[in-house]
């Protein structure tokens, strides 16, 4: 495909505040993003893993104490994952970065063209992308390891790598006691429980809201923050469990998360870095710069986590809502009716 380089009618100059109708959300990569971790092969490890046994009564006779048991071993079984590329380019014209000074468009004295540079702006809206591709990728990869150069390395997403702990909703919402039950599998599975995300879309959330306000329970929120992300959480019967609104989550699909096992793998270019920006040869009147870099997903074992399924794409309003208030170290809470039906 060939080049498609900003020029002065190609990309015109405004003057105004810009606004992004794009959707530059990230929150999963924002949350795991203070345990990144660099690699200097596409392949790293995620954990290796190994059962102990035991959970039984020994019956060993003074008799036979005096003859040492056969040996035996535990075996480990190594897990892991690869790093991607991600890549973008910008190209501008030498005759529209002299010409920023031209305006299109609604205009007062003295007013000068939103992005001053061309380039930045490019650059900047390509990054964007990027982090866009990554937190898709980090939901939704689909592993692959290259064994040539002409194939490409995908990393693998969470939501294929949980394939222990699920449970299909059946098209029904999802509720406090499932996510409860979906403690009970991950503990079940000998993985820690504490400080559980629930990763949902929108109508999930508005279930589970619904679920413990008929429960006479309530959603607590921006319980905790995990950096600069907010998380509301609720109490289950077997613990709390944090509650946020994730990304492209497939319809009815919803992840229970460890995210103290999640993290971002980076493998930089020595003498670069990782998503670095480079000027390519020049070609014409003109300029082309390139944004490189290549990343992972550690996702830890993934019988930390859960998955759920075919979750109801609808939900019931309440008949009750209920708010929680903290002001001055007190927890306040309020009930007010609200007009029932479906949404």
């Amino acid at each position: 495909m060939a080049d498609v380089v900003a020029t002065s009618f190609g990309v015109l100059n405004y003057s105004g505040m810009l606004f992004n109708k794009g959707n530059t959300r990230t929150p999963l990569s924002s949350i795991i993003s203070g345990r990144a971790k660099t690699t200097n092969h596409v392949e790293f490890v995620t954990g290796q893993e190994y059962t102990s046994g035991g959970g039984e009564q020994p019956e060993i006779s003074e008799t036979a104490s005096l003859t040492a048991p056969d040996a035996s071993v535990v075996t480990r079984e190594q897990k892991t994952n690869v790093t991607q590329i991600f890549m973008e380019a910008v190209g501008v014209s030498y005759a529209k970065q002299s010409n920023m000074g031209t305006l299109s468009g609604i205009n007062i004295a003295n007013q000068q063209a939103n992005p001053i540079k061309e380039l930045d702006f490019q650059v900047a809206a390509k990054i964007q992308k990027i982090n866009r591709d990554i937190e898709y990728t980090f939901i939704n990869g689909v592993y692959q390891k290259a064994t040539k150069d002409s194939e490409a390395n995908k990393t693998r997403g969470l939501v294929p790598a949980v394939t222990s702990n699920t449970k299909a909703m059946g098209s029904k919402p999802l509720g406090l006691w499932d996510i409860a039950d979906m403690v009970k599998k991950i503990y079940g599975a000998n993985a820690p429980t504490d400080g559980l995300v629930l990763w949902c879309d929108a109508v999930t959330l508005f279930q589970i809201n619904a679920d413990a306000v008929q429960n006479g329970l309530t959603v607590v929120p921006a319980d905790r923050t995990i950096n600069g992300i907010a998380l509301s959480s609720v109490v289950t019967p077997i613990g709390k469990v944090y509650l946020y609104l994730g990304e492209f989550l497939p319809a009815g699909t919803a992840l229970l998360l460890n995210l103290s096992v999640l993290a971002p793998v980076y493998q930089p270019v020595p003498g670069k870095g990782n998503f670095f920006l480079e000027q390519l040869a020049k070609t014409g009147a003109g300029e082309k710069y390139q944004l490189f870099g290549q990343i992972g997903l550690d996702h830890g074992p993934e019988w930390y986590h859960g998955k759920f399924t075919g979750i109801a794409q609808s939900f019931t309003k309440p008949e009750y809502s209920r708010s929680v208030f903290i002001a001055g170290g007190n927890l306040t809470t309020t009930a007010a009716a609200s007009e029932g039906g479906n949404g």
